[in-house]
């Protein structure tokens, strides 16, 4: 089978492996889609993150984490599942999974409706991961909120808080393309992130939650000037950062933030996509194969994407 093996910092080529035999509590997957991680695919290609850390370089498959394909083998003692099911993925519970195929703990899959195609749920760990997040807040029935940053995970989050009952939703990016499928896809307003008399507006007039999903150190001090009850920090970036402490004493605010999904947070989303609450196809930007990988990263570093998906 053919994977995906980055071998350090700029350095990629597709290498042939043997296909993988399901262990006890294991099913084997055939990779159908995979869908670029903007971060980790970028900082991996590139050698950013901070210490290496991450950067298991040597790993045939590395770095993918978000993908679905088709049951066609299952180990022993698992229940539940069979070859032929559509199943959806995430970093949890095996290898990575740019390869051909991937073996899978059993409890750390999701099935999936083989009725929704399959690039619509590849996407599904970034989802759950920002399901996570958002949920950090437990109640957004009638209340108002902001979420910074309108890339993958901000049109994410838009669509998440909407379903869980947010009265208004607002989207802050300074990419006007970004900040129309805001509104498409749940935003009842939005507001240009370099605008200065919009952005003084909403200091003003607040919102009651704040989600930041655009890593940049200027929107986490920004997020803290506009939120009154809860900032949610979902975008990471590196370093320190500096934030103005009079809002966060002024508005009594609660902050939270959070790394990673369950399984539970997967399936959430799964459900979502399959029922058409939320939908990803409007996030899809590009489709390649392997052999695009390395542009495809390239795109993402200059702004171009907001979500990838690659077939083998």
């Amino acid at each position: 089978m053919r994977a995906i093996l980055i071998e350090k910092a700029g350095a990629f080529k597709i290498i042939e492996l043997p296909v993988p035999a399901p262990g006890p509590g294991e099913v084997l997957v055939e990779m159908k889609v995979m869908a670029l991680c903007n971060q980790h695919d970028l900082k991996v290609n590139r050698g950013l993150y901070r210490d290496l850390v991450y950067l298991e370089y040597g790993v045939p498959g590395f770095p993918g984490h978000e993908g679905a394909g088709v049951v066609t083998a299952v180990g022993r003692e698992v229940a539940g599942f069979a070859a032929g099911d559509h199943v959806v993925m995430s970093g949890l519970g095996g290898p990575p999974l740019y390869a051909e195929y991937v073996t899978r703990k059993a409890d750390q899959i999701v099935r999936v409706d083989p009725a929704v195609p399959l690039e619509q749920v590849a996407m599904s760990e970034l989802f759950g991961c920002v399901h996570r997040a958002v949920r950090k807040v437990a109640d957004y029935t009638g209340r108002s909120v902001a979420v910074f940053g309108c890339g993958a995970a901000g049109l994410a989050a838009i669509q998440l808080v909407r379903v869980l009952g947010a009265r208004e939703v607002i989207g802050l990016d300074v990419a006007a393309d970004r900040l129309q499928l805001a509104r498409e896809l749940g935003a009842d307003q939005v507001v240009a992130a370099n605008d200065a008399a919009g952005m003084e507006r909403l200091r003003r007039t607040g919102a009651d939650i704040v989600i930041e999903c655009s890593g940049h150190k200027a929107a986490y001090a920004a997020a803290c000037h506009i939120a009154r009850q809860s900032l949610v920090i979902f975008g990471y970036a590196e370093g320190l950062m500096e934030v103005p402490l009079w809002p966060l004493f002024d508005h009594e605010l609660t902050i939270h933030n959070s790394k990673w999904l369950t399984n539970e947070d997967l399936t959430a989303v799964v459900r979502l996509i399959e029922s058409g609450r939320i939908r990803t196809d409007r996030l899809i930007s590009r489709r390649l194969d392997f052999t695009g990988y390395p542009e495809a990263v390239a795109a993402v570093g200059r702004g171009e994407i907001i979500k990838a998906v690659m077939t083998p």
